[in-house]
């Protein structure tokens, strides 16, 4: 295989990975559908995945060591959520655009941004795939996405690229996620659990962003939450979930139940986990070659 060949083959791997990755490829959700989950999970969002900034703090660090910043910098923050990576970046740049297909993660975000006396965030609310970057006010001198399942293939990437006239920072799964109920989950709702086949993990950017000349860096970075809840928000909370993969019936419902009141703890809560690893790459777009 030729050097110049090596992103297209990237990418073909990225796809077949996606399309093996079964939490993905079942899915039977709309984009609207999706969204509308999003919504619901705003308000608790912040105390799972969001409840931990290593990752946050290690992309920070990394783009202030690489001159990212400066008193006139705009950023782009691609599928903000509840505004993690945003509030972080308003703090270092002039203006920071955070965009997101969720009203309600947009609405959390906005209220945070508001207790914290933020005032240079800027949503929009869009989906990545679909905005136009003609829309958009300005090529950014940062464009940053962490765990947005919206830049899934060459695509979506390259126009991230795009859209950067200075640094773009992608974060995402790196290797295999540990939890203490998915697994369990999954057996309950498919009968099995599903096939993790790393649709999602940051080799497949990594390489198309190498493949095409530029020189990406890799940064790990822990990443872990533990909650406990109500047996009832728990139980909601995996229906909402799952609801992705199409309508649960009320026997799998049944057994979610029976999972859940079967697992609490002296509190009367359902308490969960989840550990991995973030994999945190920065290149500068104009460093080609």
């Amino acid at each position: 295989m030729k050097f110049e060949q090596y992103a297209d083959f990237a990418g073909r791997q990225w796809r077949l990975a996606m399309s093996e990755s079964e939490h993905f490829s079942l899915e039977k959700c709309s984009a609207d559908e999706k969204t509308a989950v999003w919504d619901k999970m705003a308000a608790t969002y912040d105390i799972s995945m969001g409840a931990d900034t290593r990752r946050i703090e290690a992309a920070i660090v990394r783009l202030e060591k690489l001159g990212a910043f400066s008193p006139d910098a705009v950023a782009l923050d691609i599928g903000s959520g509840t505004g993690a990576y945003s509030l972080a970046l308003a703090g270092k740049c002039r203006a920071v655009y955070a965009l997101d297909s969720s009203r309600g993660m947009q609405e959390t975000m906005m209220e945070k941004a508001e207790k914290l006396g933020v005032k240079n965030l800027i949503p929009v609310c869009a989906d990545w795939k679909s905005v136009s970057l003609e829309a958009l006010p300005c090529r950014f001198d940062i464009v940053l996405s962490s765990l947005n399942t919206g830049i899934n293939d060459t695509e979506s990437l390259l126009k991230m690229n795009r859209a950067s006239k200075g640094f773009c920072c992608y974060a995402t799964a790196c290797g295999t996620a540990l939890s203490s109920s998915r697994g369990d989950f999954q057996k309950i709702v498919f009968g099995r659990e599903l096939k993790a086949a790393g649709g999602n993990d940051i080799i497949h950017p990594f390489n198309i962003i190498y493949g095409l000349g530029y020189r990406p860096e890799l940064t790990y970075a822990p990443c872990e939450w533990a909650k406990e809840e109500k047996p009832e928000e728990a139980f909601e909370a995996v229906c909402r979930d799952f609801g992705r993969y199409g309508p649960l019936s009320e026997e799998v419902k049944s057994r979610l139940r029976e999972y859940i009141s079967s697992r609490l703890n002296e509190r009367g809560m359902f308490s969960h986990w989840q550990k991995s690893v973030m994999g945190i790459m920065i290149w500068d777009t104009r460093d080609f070659g």
